[in-house]
């Protein structure tokens, strides 16, 4: 599955990053950068997560399950939120706990291993993004957008490096709190993202709508149906990776039941040709004169 791809190749990146990260941050003594080792932990929960869900979304229904297991997902996105929030939390209490105690002077090497992440962290967005476009999968563009607000953090962890390098060159005190000051900065922002990630994650339980055009061109495809008149009515659930449909068609008044079964039946069919709907309800209305 593409799905599982592309976040298999995410999870490998960040897996080097956060590596990489927290062991440059303690090498080069860069509080701030270890904090956007802590943030880079927080996207690999998520691939984590992601692909967890995934697996277990795709899983056919059962008894239990008639329509699938695909809100899963949004269930593992509960606990993701809920602790990114709580790594973010733990992090900017030990920074503000620490805060006036004198930090080690991170060292210049510490910007070119920033500049390095964030190049690598723009590429991984851009593709994640794309191939979200490319098969309609929303949790995979939410992962890219999430990946480009690692980008931000470490251009916040950028500026904060070289904020203390100039205190420390020019003796200016409060520039030197400059690691610390961005540590807290990507704390408050990680905190952000896991707010959010629940709050999409509980509207999605509710039962969010499909985007407009994507209903659309469902919508075109019923009307190409020999026998259907028009789509009085379209609704599209989100289902995890799957859509339900609930729709009700108008066909010929003089039509027997029997007819009106059969072209019923045919939308039906046609819709689940489609390996991201989950589930059809369909309603047959006569037309009216």
């Amino acid at each position: 599955m593409q799905q599982q791809q592309a976040m298999i190749k995410s999870f490998i990146v960040n897996t080097f990053l956060v590596i990489l990260k927290l062991i440059s941050g303690f090498i080069f003594n860069s509080i701030a950068l270890i904090a956007d080792g802590v943030h880079s932990i927080s996207d690999l929960l998520s691939d984590i997560f992601v692909l967890l869900g995934i697996r277990h979304s795709v899983k056919p229904a059962d008894e239990d399950h008639p329509f699938g297991h695909g809100k899963f997902e949004y269930v593992l996105s509960l606990f993701l939120g809920l602790s990114i929030i709580l790594i973010a939390y733990n992090l900017g209490k030990n920074v503000i706990l620490s805060f006036n105690e004198v930090s080690d002077i991170p060292s210049y090497l510490s910007l070119v291993v920033i500049a390095f992440v964030v190049v690598i962290k723009l590429v991984l967005a851009r593709y994640l993004i794309n191939k979200g476009d490319e098969i309609d999968s929303e949790i995979i563009k939410a992962s890219g957008q999430e990946s480009f607000s690692d980008v931000i953090s470490s251009a916040v962890v950028f500026i904060g490096v070289i904020c203390v390098l100039i205190g420390e060159r020019f003796d200016v005190t409060f520039l030197t709190k400059g690691d610390k000051v961005s540590s807290i900065i990507i704390a408050l922002f990680i905190i952000r993202i896991g707010l959010i990630i629940i709050w999409n994650s509980i509207q999605s339980l509710q039962g969010k709508s499909v985007k407009k055009d994507i209903c659309v061109g469902y919508k075109d495809k019923i009307n190409n149906i020999k026998g259907v008149i028009d789509v009085d009515k379209l609704d599209m659930i989100s289902y995890g990776p799957y859509y339900q449909i609930i729709v009700e068609i108008r066909v010929n008044a003089n039509i027997s039941v029997k007819d009106g079964h059969e072209i019923a039946h045919n939308v039906h069919d046609k819709l689940l040709e489609d390996e991201k709907i989950c589930h059809v309800s369909i309603h047959v209305n006569p037309e009216e004169k």
